[in-house]
């Protein structure tokens, strides 16, 4: 078929082609996808451009919350130096192989697990290389170092003399974090033991808190946390938060526990973590509320009949202490010879104590002081030496009933 003929003033086809190519935009190159800078190329990075200056700067920032390195908080230290090896992808600098071992392990994660034998092995391997890894090694010691309180520093740089985390004067991030948890709290077998002994006494830890289901909640996170950085689980996590759960004060609250109860032991699915989820939300609930701990009507009247008790029994006291303060005078009166050591006073029958040395209501012999100043042995030679004195006056008054009278005499 023949060509079309070409219109007046209608270019040739040549025309048209690099005209609409001329017209298009350029082409950019393709478009890597990464979640951060650090995370768009695993190549060494160059320090010397702009963008690298700006990932090393940000890289060695330090984290949000300064660490004291203590067991508190060290938890929170963790955590938020994971989500920044996440950011930088230091990941190959976390997690730990030796040559003995297979698989690697997080020191995050199972630093209870990997040795500082472990991390030092590791980290010769690289520290000192031109590599992309030692430069976030690098990184990770000055974020980490940057992170410490002036005097968790010093702890740290008095353990790095006897476990060092330079290698050939270059600091170690693997090493520095290492030594940063040692210094942090007690690695021994017995740390274990102590752990699973405070999962056992939840309803200790419960009164502890004072009740507050949050920051119980988070102790016993703790503390899971602390078993599996060493490689260790719980089997009865469940069974023990529910034993810390019902030593709450809030009564609700605990009547609210024991229907989960119920459903696990009759066979229904109950996990741990689901019930840590129900326990926080009961308790926000109810502090939002202002019905947490709130006492029962019930409750808040046994306690005002409680309270109704003792203040009758206080002013009965008060009865009986002012009922005889106007007669303290004769009670501070010894009896004269002869006279009865017992009498009744305002129809109440009235003893003399030798040992109070005061009419009382109680007998000399049933005198709580007298027993405590006279030994149980001496008492028997008491009432002997007691007999012997009566003994005595009868003689000298029948030897005064014989002598004869003045008249008789005469």
């Amino acid at each position: 078929m023949p060509p079309r003929p070409r219109l007046p003033g209608q270019p040739e086809q040549a025309e048209v082609s690099g005209q609409q190519q001329a017209d298009r935009p350029p082409q950019l190159p393709a478009t890597r996808f990464a979640l951060a800078p650090a995370l768009a190329s695993g190549n060494i990075i160059d320090f010397s451009t702009p963008a690298g200056a700006k990932i090393f700067k940000a890289g060695t920032e330090p984290l949000s919350s300064t660490f004291d390195c203590t067991p508190v908080n060290l938890q929170l230290f963790l955590d938020q130096l994971k989500d920044k090896v996440a950011i930088f992808d230091w990941t190959d600098v976390i997690d730990i192989t030796t040559t003995e071992q297979q698989t690697s392990k997080s020191l995050l994660e199972h630093y209870g697990e990997v040795t500082y034998e472990m991390v030092k092995e590791h980290a010769t391997t690289y520290v000192n290389s031109s590599t992309r890894k030692a430069q976030d090694s690098f990184m990770l010691y000055n974020c980490i170092m940057s992170s410490l309180t002036n005097e968790a520093q010093k702890q740290v740089r008095n353990r790095g003399l006897v476990t060092p985390f330079h290698i050939e004067h270059r600091g170690s991030g693997a090493l520095l974090l290492k030594v940063v948890i040692m210094v942090s709290h007690v690695d021994t077998r017995a740390t274990v033991t102590a752990v699973r002994t405070k999962l056992s006494s939840l309803d200790i830890a419960m009164k502890e808190h004072d009740s507050d289901v949050e920051t119980f909640n988070n102790y016993v996170l703790s503390l899971v946390s602390q078993l599996h950085a060493r490689g260790e689980q719980t089997q009865d996590l469940l069974v023990n938060l529910l034993k810390g759960y019902k030593a709450c004060k809030d009564l609700d609250f605990v009547d609210y526990i024991r229907k989960k109860e119920d459903v696990y032991e009759e066979g229904g699915l109950v996990e741990y973590n689901q019930l840590m989820d129900w326990a926080v939300n009961k308790f926000k609930a109810r502090k939002e509320a202002g019905t947490w701990c709130k006492k029962t009507t019930e409750e808040e009247t046994i306690i005002a009949l409680q309270a109704q008790v003792q203040e009758l029994v206080r002013k009965k006291d008060d009865r009986k202490r002012s009922n005889f303060r106007e007669l303290d005078p004769w009670m501070k009166v010894p009896p004269t010879e002869g006279e009865k050591k017992s009498k009744m006073v305002n129809n109440r029958l009235f003893h003399w104590c030798q040992f109070h040395k005061q009419w009382t209501r109680h007998k000399s012999a049933d005198c709580r002081l007298g027993k405590q100043k006279v030994p149980a042995n001496k008492e028997a030679s008491l009432k002997k030496q007691e007999k012997k004195k009566q003994s005595k006056l009868a003689t000298a008054l029948e030897a005064i009933d014989d002598e004869p009278s003045e008249d008789e005499e005469e």
